[in-house]
C-alpha cells in the first residue's frame, strides 16, 4: 500500500483554550493583522489572511465550547459583516465606458461563473463548492464567496477550500500577467481591461495593473464585475432559500449601503470608513475559520482547484479572442 499524507493533528500540541474573553480579542487581533498586512502588500487578501489566522488559531485549541461559541459570534457578526462591506462596493457608472467594455467584461465573467458550473457538475463537484467558485472567479473573489455562502449554506470546510482556492488562481494571474503584457505587445488600455475582466481580486487587479501605470482603469473594469453581486445574490437568494423570494435582511441592507456610499456619501467619508468594514468582516472570516477542521479542508482535492484553473483560462481565452477579433 502506498504511504499517503497525512495532516498533523494541531489540537495535540497542547495548547490551552483562550479564555471566553480572549475571544473577541483574538477575532480582533486576526482582522486588524489581516488588514495591516493587506496594506502593506495587497497581493493578500485581508479576508482570506484572517480565514486562515483563524483556522490556525482554532485548529491549535482543543476546546469545544470555544468553537460552539465561535458558531454562535456569527449570528452577528456575519450579518453586520456584510452589511458593512457594501462601503467596499463602488458600483459603477456603465455611462462611462464604451459599450463593447462592458459587454465583454460581462461576457468574460459570464463565461468563468459558467464554465466552471458545467464542470464541476462533469467532475461530480458538491453545487455549493461549485457556485462558491463560480462566483468567486467571475465576480470579486473572497469577498463574493463571504457574501453569497450564507445564502448557500456550503459546509466550513468547502467555503474554507473556495477561498485558497481561489486566491491560489488569483495569485498565479497577477505573477504572470505582466509577462503576458510584455510578450504580447498588447496595448496598456488593453492590459487594463484584461486584468480588470479576468483576474479576482480587487487586490491583485491594482497589483497587475501597476505594470502599465493603468491602475484606476483596470479597478473601473473590476467595478463592472463586482456590481454583478446584486443580481447573482438576488437570484441565489430566491434559488436556495427556503421559502422563494426571500432575500436575507443583511444582503438588502448590503445593497443598499454600497448604493447609498457610491451616490451619496462623500468620498472621503467613504475611505475613512472602509478600514472599520474590512476589519468587521474579516473578524467574520477569522470566527468561522477558528470552527473549522483543517483537515477536513485537505478532503476536498484537488479537482476543485483544477476547475477553477480551467476558469480562469476560459475568461483568458475569451478575452484574446475579443481582443484580436477587433471588439475591443
Amino acid at each position: 500500500m502506498r504511504d499517503t499524507f497525512k495532516m498533523p493533528d494541531l489540537t495535540k500540541i497542547g495548547l490551552p483554550p483562550i479564555k471566553i474573553w480572549g475571544y473577541p480579542i483574538l477575532l480582533f487581533f486576526c482582522g486588524i493583522t489581516a488588514y495591516i498586512i493587506s496594506i502593506y502588500d495587497p497581493a493578500f487578501e485581508p479576508l482570506f489572511l484572517a480565514l486562515v489566522f483563524g483556522m490556525v488559531a482554532g485548529n491549535f485549541q482543543n476546546g469545544e465550547k470555544m468553537k460552539k461559541i465561535s458558531e454562535k459570534s456569527l449570528a452577528v457578526l456575519l450579518p453586520l459583516g456584510i452589511t458593512l462591506y457594501g462601503l467596499n462596493i463602488n458600483i459603477p457608472y456603465l455611462g462611462e465606458f464604451r459599450p463593447e467594455i462592458v459587454i465583454s467584461t460581462l461576457l468574460i465573467a459570464s463565461v468563468m461563473f459558467v464554465g466552471i458550473v458545467w464542470l464541476s457538475k462533469l467532475l461530480k463537484i458538491s453545487r455549493h463548492l461549485s457556485l462558491l467558485l463560480a462566483c468567486g472567479s467571475g465576480i470579486c473573489g473572497v469577498s463574493a464567496i463571504a457574501i453569497v455562502s450564507p445564502l448557500l449554506r456550503p459546509k466550513k470546510e468547502e467555503f474554507s477550500a473556495a477561498i485558497i482556492i481561489i486566491t491560489a488562481v488569483g495569485l498565479t494571474g497577477a505573477i504572470i500577467y505582466p509577462s503576458i503584457g510584455h510578450f504580447t505587445g498588447i496595448s496598456p488600455d488593453d492590459y487594463a481591461i484584461m486584468a480588470g475582466a479576468t483576474l479576482h481580486q480587487t487586490g491583485l487587479v491594482k497589483i497587475s495593473s501597476h505594470f502599465v501605470g493603468l491602475e484606476e482603469e483596470a479597478l473601473a473594469v473590476k467595478g463592472i464585475r463586482i456590481a454583478m453581486i446584486a443580481l447573482v445574490a438576488l437570484v441565489l437568494s430566491i434559488l436556495y432559500s427556503e421559502s422563494r423570494f426571500y432575500v436575507p435582511w443583511y444582503i438588502v441592507t448590503f445593497l443598499a449601503v454600497a448604493l447609498f456610499a457610491t451616490t451619496y456619501l462623500p468620498s472621503q467619508i467613504v475611505e475613512m470608513l472602509r478600514p472599520v468594514a474590512t476589519v468587521v468582516f474579516s473578524m467574520t472570516l477569522a470566527a468561522i475559520g477558528y470552527s473549522v477542521d483543517i483537515r477536513k479542508v485537505q478532503r476536498v482535492g484537488v479537482k476543485p482547484l483544477l476547475i477553477s484553473y480551467a476558469g480562469w483560462l476560459f475568461g483568458l481565452a475569451v478575452f484574446a479572442i475579443l481582443l484580436w477579433g477587433g471588439v475591443l
